[in-house]
């Protein structure tokens, strides 16, 4: 029989963590009702202290909110990184296109990619004892079968038909047609409890009980304000982290961060994309206490071209000679003090990366740019370059890329718009054409390459049979090996084609971490990963 903590059992394990009893796992934050639910107020560092005088509680600034706790529901960086810590999957990604064991140990496939077998983890429990087994594996993927809507489903289990029992710990699960990304729709899909979400359906997420297998368990959410976490003592996996309590709290505004990160109220700054480069400067005199960390990542900021008859840009000479006139290497140095210049919309963090290819188009060439220019019909036609306010830099990115391109012959201005704004005109068409960001999840260029160029979901109307076929045919195949190469190939047409979009540069994300604080982990494809965390005095500075 399966254990559950009840809801009394819950409560007092709760007010055990609050009073601070050396019998509980960490002292909380925060007040929290008997049902497990949030109130209002500002988390504090609450955690007993050790004898050095570090505190047990570490406390992190975000700068995002999370938005919603249903671990099948959420899209962002932070919403994954808070289900990474408290939930495991069946297998666990590296964020580089590699997979290891979570809770499945192995597994294999049928030949033709729609039958997945694979043989789970024994010995396992969720935070409130209760069991795992075969299940648990059933109940999370029939519902997203019964829920197609759910954000996981939608965007990664299209063909999911089916998932059967074996025996209790053997699960097949059902394809209609292969897919390629099956490993990290895997990796993204985190198990729940059976019995408990049997009994509390979705109050299992949104009354914050958050029942998982994680190393951390939730103690309670502030909407806007805080997210606290403390060690779940059923955990499989040895958790010997220094500290009891991680305190997330969520600061929105840089300085405001930065402030609180100098003196010492929190621990580190992770922002969403990293922390711009014009506020580095307030970290100056904390380098003997804080690090900043540059981390290379796989998101790029591209330009989509409109290709429709009658544009400027249905010429590929056109699209060819814009490309090569803007100086990236300038924009990366002084508008975002860090980054790389792509070929195409590939990195060395991604699928279909070749460091071998070049393309003269890429290279900053304003004569040969100017002298290609001018073999074509365009005659100056006005050009609008559009961006979002989301997009980091980017009023200072368009109006460079501006001047660079007007320099050689182009006649384009500029717009900053609104998140809705922009989506709406890249939703009808209505551009010529944008710059906006886009990371490839887990190495994955799937999502990339099928949403933005083989479903052209923002209407380039650019069309090219061979590249739709190449990306096709990635997004089915089930070996990486195989896939990688598809995705070399697509990416050679883009490049040569300077369509329907080029890259213009792939971001370098700065974090800042006090010395100490050791296993954040800031993965290149934009994700951080908090399991791991924990001290060590000798690398205090």
């Amino acid at each position: 029989m399966k254990k559950r903590l009840t809801k009394v059992l819950c409560a007092l394990l709760t007010l055990c963590m609050l009073i601070g009893l050396t019998a509980c796992s960490g002292g909380g934050s925060g007040d929290t009702d008997s049902t497990g639910t949030g109130s209002a107020g500002e988390a504090e560092n609450t955690g007993e202290s050790s004898t050095d005088g570090r505190s047990k509680t570490v406390t992190i600034a975000l700068s995002e909110n999370i938005i919603e706790l249903d671990p099948h529901n959420g899209v962002t960086v932070i919403n994954g990184a808070f289900n990474d810590m408290l939930f495991n999957a069946l297998v666990r990604a590296d964020h580089e296109g590699g997979y290891t064991p979570d809770l499945a140990t192995e597994w294999e496939t049928s030949e033709d990619g729609t039958e997945w077998t694979f043989h789970l983890r024994e010995g396992v429990q969720f935070s409130n004892g209760e069991e795992f087994n075969a299940d648990d594996v059933v109940c999370t993927y029939q519902r997203l079968i019964d829920d197609p809507t759910l954000a996981v489903a939608s965007n990664n289990w299209g063909h999911l038909t089916g998932v059967e029992k074996v025996d209790d710990y053997t699960v097949k699960i059902l394809l209609d047609q292969s897919i390629g990304t099956f490993m990290l729709a895997a990796a993204q899909t985190y198990i729940i409890p059976n019995e408990a979400f049997e009994e509390m359906g979705t109050s299992l997420f949104y009354d914050q009980y958050m029942y998982g297998t994680g190393k951390w368990k939730m103690v309670e959410w502030v909407d806007g304000q805080y997210f606290n976490m403390v060690k779940n003592e059923y955990s499989w996996e040895e958790n010997t982290s220094y500290f009891d309590e991680v305190n997330f709290r969520f600061v929105l505004e840089a300085s405001t961060a930065i402030n609180s990160h100098i003196t010492g109220d929190v621990d580190a700054y992770i922002a969403s994309g990293g922390i711009s480069a014009d506020m580095l400067s307030m970290y100056a005199g904390t380098e003997d206490q804080i690090e900043i960390i540059p981390v290379e990542t796989s998101t790029i900021d591209y330009l989509q071209f409109q290709c429709e008859e009658g544009s400027p840009f249905a010429d590929p000479d056109v699209r060819r000679a814009f490309s090569m006139a803007i100086d990236r290497q300038t924009i990366i140095d002084s508008v975002f003090g860090g980054g790389e210049i792509p070929i195409g919309i590939a990195s060395e963090h991604t699928m279909g990366y070749d460091p071998e290819l070049t393309s003269d188009y890429y290279t900053y060439d304003p004569e040969a740019a100017k002298a290609l220019l001018e073999t074509t019909s365009y005659n100056g036609e006005p050009i609008v370059i559009s961006s979002n306010v989301a997009t980091t830099n980017a009023e200072a990115m368009l109006l460079a890329i501006s001047e660079n391109v007007n320099a050689i012959g182009f006649n384009t201005s500029i717009e900053v718009v609104e998140g809705a704004t922009l989506l709406e005109k890249r939703s009808t068409g209505d551009y010529d054409c944008f710059i906006v960001a886009a990371m490839s999840t887990g190495g994955d260029l799937f999502s990339f390459a099928t949403f933005r160029i083989q479903n052209d979901a923002h209407h380039s109307n650019y069309v090219n049979d061979e590249l739709n076929s190449l990306i096709e045919q990635a997004s089915i195949d089930t070996d990486e090996t195989v896939r990688d190469d598809l995705y070399r190939q697509a990416n050679e047409i883009i490049v040569e084609e300077c369509a329907p979009m080029i890259g213009v540069l792939t971001l370098e994300a700065n974090e800042a971490i006090t010395y100490g604080i050791t296993g954040i982990e800031l993965a290149s494809d934009g994700f951080f990963l908090f399991k791991d965390i924990d001290y060590d005095p000798s690398l205090v500075k």
